[in-house]
């Protein structure tokens, strides 16, 4: 009480969120702890002192330690389990544990001998762990309780390692788990290598630099337009123009690098122009339209911009997939499975079929090609 209210003021307001308060009962308690002479030695004084009822005491008990660090606390009637997070339900199962553990005569006359071995199980938890739980879990079903095993194990562990927090430290997020956890995929199902479906939905340009040394516009002689070397428009009359074109701010949208594409995944991706095409493309707006659906694979991930780098080019959308195959594929199933669409596609070749045309002439017939070359 005297930590509470003075010392650690603060906690006071985290009182109500324990199981089983509200703010109407936790504010009821504090008042009653903060006029009350009587000091709360023990979780029962919950009860016997304050006069909290019995289902909020069952709900709340587990997550109120007394502290018993100082030595003036402690008397014979102290309850040294009470600083743990073993709920008052199973004190009895935690000091039948910790006289077994160090071979005490439970049916010893000294009345004090379950307060002596908790007090030395305290010292030397470690002994806690030759216990056969297993076996005290089938004697307590065999009494008519269900199966506390894993109640048992909680204990064992709370003795040996009081209120210690069994989450694992936080780990901040690397970029790759924030990228696989935005997208919804794994490493597994994208990775380099995997083709992919992309809706093309802007062209890439760089804006020109004030001070571009490489900007040489050219004429067509043919026309006589002279023709930007950067966006490409080619419909400047005079010369003039296009260096006004150049210093007008926004005029001149920039040289096309690429294009911007949405993967079916929400995922952004960029496709250079030197990977559109196995051909050499000047101008991606002459391959690739807006809203336009493109196969890509991908050829780089850049997991801190949540982006992905794609090529379109034919050479690499034929070197197929790098999607690795699961130990239960079966390979001579698709092998003939292919094997008989070739042979299929092949038969299909060789009796392709004619259009019949309706010619009403008595010399017309309908006639393959083979059976035309033959005449």
């Amino acid at each position: 009480q005297e930590l509470l209210f003075h010392r650690y003021h603060y906690h006071r307001d985290i009182v109500q969120f324990l199981c089983g308060f509200g703010p109407r009962k936790a504010d009821a308690l504090l008042k009653l702890m903060k006029h009350s002479h009587d000091p709360l030695e023990s979780r029962a004084g919950l009860v016997t002192v304050f006069h909290i009822g019995g289902c909020v005491f069952l709900n709340c008990t587990g997550f109120i330690k007394i502290d018993h660090s100082r030595e003036d606390s402690l008397n014979e009637n102290t309850e040294l389990l009470d600083s743990t997070r073993i709920h008052p339900e199973t004190y009895v199962w935690a000091q039948k544990m910790a006289i077994d553990a160090l071979d005490y005569n439970d049916d010893d006359e000294d009345s004090n001998v379950k307060q002596r071995a908790l007090e030395d199980i305290l010292e030397d938890p470690e002994k806690l762990k030759d216990l056969d739980l297993i076996a005290f879990a089938i004697e307590l079903e065999r009494q008519g309780f269900p199966d506390k095993r894993i109640t048992l194990y909680d204990i064992r562990d709370e003795l040996i390692h009081r209120f210690t927090d069994k989450r694992t430290p936080y780990q901040p997020l690397t970029d790759e788990e924030r990228f696989y956890l935005l997208s919804n995929e794994c490493s597994e199902s994208f990775k380099v290598g995997v083709v992919v479906q992309c809706t093309v939905y802007a062209i890439a340009r760089r804006k020109p630099k004030g001070d571009e040394p490489d900007i040489q516009p050219k004429r067509n002689e043919e026309t006589g337009m002279w023709q930007c070397p950067l966006c490409l428009r080619d419909n400047f009359p005079e010369l003039s123009e296009i260096w006004n074109h150049f210093d007008t701010s926004g005029s001149c949208p920039g040289q096309a690098v690429g294009v911007r594409v949405r993967l079916d995944n929400g995922i952004s991706g960029f496709i250079a122009t030197k990977n559109i095409s196995d051909s050499k493309v000047a101008n991606p707006e002459e391959r690739i339209k807006i809203n336009q659906q493109i196969v890509a694979k991908v050829i780089r991930i850049l997991y801190d911009k949540y982006t992905v780098d794609l090529s379109c080019k034919t050479s690499d959308l034929n070197s197929g997939s790098s999607l690795e195959k699961d130990v239960f594929y079966d390979t001579e199933a698709a092998e003939k499975i292919k094997k008989e669409k070739e042979a299929k596609k092949s038969k299909k070749l060789k009796n392709k079929q004619y259009i019949n045309r309706v010619i009403v002439h008595p010399n017309f017939k309908n006639i393959t090609f083979n059976q035309c070359a033959k005449f």
